[in-house]
């Protein structure tokens, strides 16, 4: 009886397993999606912004933040100030 539940446990962590896998390796296709899902992911890829590095401090920051002085790009006035 013992070793039944064993295999039991064996069998299922197997079953887990292969699932989860194909899970990984099976690419989403927008056509069997919710419908409003492919709209989040238009979504979130627009609103990835432009990184730009101070001149200052090497620090990457979103270019909606950015302090121009000149043709140099800042991350905040305390560094435009101080160039």
């Amino acid at each position: 009886m013992r070793a039944l539940m064993w295999l039991l446990l064996a069998v299922l962590v197997i079953f887990a397993l292969r699932k989860k896998n194909q899970s990984r390796s099976t690419p989403v296709n927008p056509a069997q999606m919710r419908p409003d899902a492919a709209d989040d992911m238009a979504n979130s890829t627009a609103d990835i912004e432009t990184m730009l590095c101070c001149e200052r401090c090497q620090v990457y920051f979103p270019a909606s933040e950015a302090v121009m002085r000149g043709e140099k790009v800042y991350c905040c006035t305390a560094h435009a100030d101080q160039a």
